[in-house]
């Protein structure tokens, strides 16, 4: 016995054995969950925004115990997997990194470089052409003729059309307003040149239209100093964008990818 224990290998075969079990044993076992003042905090502060005070003792006891509960199911969780097929998990994970990739503090821009920006986009800062009229409605085209036949004849306006649910008048209405009252394709029918006078049937969702323009108020873009606050916000969501894009990129571009 005593040559055998003698024998380096055998010394060395009982050592690796032993550090194996250890190791297998160690990696059984879970991370302490750790209530540290950092998590006490963040729990007291929840509390207070949801209920207006400070938890109590027994109040702040409870929600640790809920805490240590939930952290511990949260873990077993991620242990099973469970979060890997979940389209709700993915898409808030993918939201909070995308929150991440935008968080870079952007410098405040000098004024040259929002005027540049204004510039080059300008269509965000333009007012679409705007048309001010009065409208009749009939529910047939045959009365919209007649009562157009009748509107040349002298007859008031006020006499004719039929009641329904819209205005008589509307005033600088763009052409996105205008299909989102009356219907799409409405606004391409209306001839903006004839001015004062009456025009139609216009066909719309609601039925047949006559329509007297009174005014055209044409395109019109937003003086800089009246559009500043704007231009600033749509800077810093561009470079915001932007941000995230080089993100992405440089994500990518460090990512094997095979498409199989």
């Amino acid at each position: 016995m005593s040559t055998l224990l003698r024998q380096p290998l055998l010394w060395f075969l009982c050592i690796s054995g032993a550090l194996f079990i250890a190791d297998a044993r160690t990696a059984n076992q879970p991370d302490a969950i750790v209530v540290s003042p950092a998590v006490r905090q963040r729990i007291v502060l929840l509390w207070e925004t949801q209920m207006g005070a400070p938890p109590t003792a027994s109040e702040l006891e409870s929600l640790v115990a809920g805490w240590i509960e939930e952290e511990a199911l949260y873990r077993e969780a991620i242990r099973l997997g469970l979060e890997r097929e979940d389209s709700i998990i993915r898409r808030r994970l993918v939201q909070k990194l995308n929150f991440i990739a935008e968080s870079d503090p952007i410098a405040e821009p000098e004024e040259a470089t929002l005027e540049a920006f204004y510039a080059s986009n300008i269509g965000d800062y333009t007012l679409p052409e705007r048309l001010t009229f009065r409208q009749l409605t009939f529910r047939e085209e045959a009365s919209a003729l007649i009562a157009l036949d009748a509107l040349a004849s002298g007859a008031s306006a006020n006499t004719l059309g039929e009641s329904t649910m819209l205005n008589r008048a509307y005033s600088y209405r763009s052409a996105l307003d205008l299909n989102s009252t009356f219907g799409m394709g409405f606004a391409a029918q209306i001839d903006t040149a004839a001015l004062n006078t009456w025009q139609g049937p216009l066909k719309s969702s609601f039925g047949f239209h006559l329509l007297f323009l009174s005014s055209v108020e044409p395109q019109q873009a937003t003086p800089f100093f009246a559009a500043k606050d704007k231009v600033l916000r749509d800077y810093s969501q561009a470079n915001r964008k932007f941000a995230r894009q080089r993100y992405v990129e440089n994500l990518l571009d460090n990512t094997e990818i095979r498409i199989e």
